[in-house]
């Protein structure tokens, strides 16, 4: 039955033209926002300006998230994702050339997420618009597992474009893929019921009608207010992984901070890839939620483990020099054996919520309330990254992922009453 619905979703054309444009824009992604990191790393040597980096990737979304979902209600989809794709890869051409300036570099990474935002909200409204419901698992799975491997794929590409060419060099890359986009989605073709926008002066009443119908949605269930709970909690963790993997690796470890791409990333893309795998296999067997408590719990575990390696003198002794991963291999491969199971639980976090946060928003309001989630998630991680950085570089990563474990493993092993009372175990 899981092989028949995908090869019914592989024979729909308009999902497999989404399918590919997802890929090229993942990838492109997954080059831009660690290379961006990189770049930040070795020009400041600092945690807090990688912070105030991806801080300039989040604070777009908290002002815009709103509008975003207005217009990919109000337009049609297929027309926005074509136009946000030819933006964002011409800026990333400018991005290229401008990475020794790291205030122009913050400038133009704050244009390309604005344009980001609107791209990633019609494009997750679209999944909906082009696939069945009865194979709107099927289909969050696929997604889920191209953009796990696109990560896997774009983590090593990185390390090696800086390696053997330059550090523009995954620049101009992505956005040659993103134009090739593109070309792609203008090829969509679905029906989408697109209600008239206002005229100009009753545009900003309709904005504030639109977010307060998307925040009250939210609000007054329980159900939805705890999914988008873990679903901004988990791409807030997310983030916080890609910030510090440099200084992480470099100052804790003594690998060279490029090389994260291949000890950090790399192994928490496989462990993306692992889970999504395991819930397109066997997801249907388990609940959503008990899914998602064993998640929390192999997500502390592996926060914990990060938080005590820092502790090790011998490890310490090793960062008063950088070196190649290959040449640590005794340090790294357990290091990429953590993250890879830290990685495997928090997809068994992320895909069964945000699937269920699918579900369970009307066709009428899910640009809305999905751009809403999408504020909240912004305004955790942009707090989440900043503080991070900055209590990184007075006194270390420990008390940072030692809280952070304890929080997940104590919601984990703990969180079954309020659960129950929200009514996800239903689900």
């Amino acid at each position: 039955m899981r092989l028949e619905k995908q090869r019914q979703l592989f024979k729909n054309k308009q999902f497999t033209y989404l399918l590919g444009e997802q890929v090229l824009t993942q990838f492109s992604y997954s080059l831009v926002s660690f290379s961006s990191v990189i770049t930040v790393f070795k020009l400041t040597k600092s945690n807090f300006s990688v912070g105030i980096l991806l801080l300039c990737f989040y604070l777009p979304s908290i002002f815009t998230a709103m509008l975003a979902g207005m217009v990919s209600d109000h337009f049609h989809r297929k027309k926005i994702l074509t136009v946000t794709n030819i933006i964002w890869a011409s800026l990333v051409v400018v991005m290229a050339f401008t990475r020794n300036n790291y205030w122009l570099f913050l400038l133009i990474t704050i244009l390309i997420q604005i344009t980001d935002e609107f791209f990633q909200n019609a494009n997750a409204a679209t999944i909906p618009m082009v696939v069945e419901e009865k194979n709107l698992i099927s289909a969050n799975t696929i997604f889920s597992l191209t953009n796990y491997l696109c990560l896997i794929v774009g983590s090593i590409s990185v390390g090696l474009l800086i390696r053997f060419f330059s550090p523009a060099a995954p620049f101009l890359t992505a956005s040659l893929l993103v134009y090739l986009a593109a070309f792609i989605v203008s090829r969509l073709s679905f029906q989408q019921k697109i209600v008239m926008m206002p005229k100009n002066k009753e545009v900003i009443a309709h904005i504030k009608e639109q977010i307060k119908q998307g925040w009250q949605f939210i609000r007054e269930s329980k159900m939805i207010s705890l999914l988008v709970t873990f679903v901004a909690s988990l791409t807030a963790l997310q983030g916080l992984v890609m910030a510090i993997s440099p200084g992480y690796v470099e100052n804790v470890l003594g690998i060279e901070a490029s090389d994260a791409s291949f000890v950090f990333v790399l192994p928490l893309g496989i462990g993306l890839l692992s889970a999504g795998y395991f819930l397109g296999r066997f997801g249907k067997r388990f609940r959503k939620i008990e899914l998602i408590r064993k998640g929390m719990v192999l997500v502390g575990l592996g926060l914990l483990f990060l938080a005590l390696i820092p502790k090790s003198s011998r490890v310490a002794d090793f960062a008063k020099k950088t070196y190649h991963f290959e040449s640590l291999l005794h340090t790294s491969l357990p290091l990429a054996s953590v993250i890879l199971f830290l990685g495997f639980g928090g997809a068994l976090v992320f895909v069964p919520a945000y699937t269920s946060l699918q579900e369970n928003i009307p066709d009428q309001l899910r640009g809305r309330v999905l751009s809403t989630a999408t504020m909240l998630t912004q305004i955790a991680s942009a707090f989440l990254i900043l503080s991070s950085g900055f209590i990184a570089d007075k006194i270390g990563f420990f008390p940072i992922l030692l809280t952070l474990s304890l929080a997940g493993l104590f919601f984990g092993l703990f969180s079954r009453k309020i659960l129950v009372e929200t009514k996800v175990l239903e689900k």
